[in-house]
């Protein structure tokens, strides 16, 4: 899920499908790599338990 999350992110980074402003797309690709990053984390904390 976290891969998942970090793809889109970088899909929207890139392709930004929805003509978001620059600072709107910026914002929506930051916001997808943490959340990427915390379910990757949260994930692996996970599985070593």
């Amino acid at each position: 899920m976290g891969i998942v999350c970090l793809g889109a992110a970088l899909f929207l980074g890139i392709v930004n499908p929805y003509d978001y402003s620059e600072t709107k797309a910026m914002g929506v690709e930051m916001g997808f790599l943490a959340l990427g990053v915390i379910v990757f984390f949260v994930g692996r904390l996970i599985e070593k338990r």
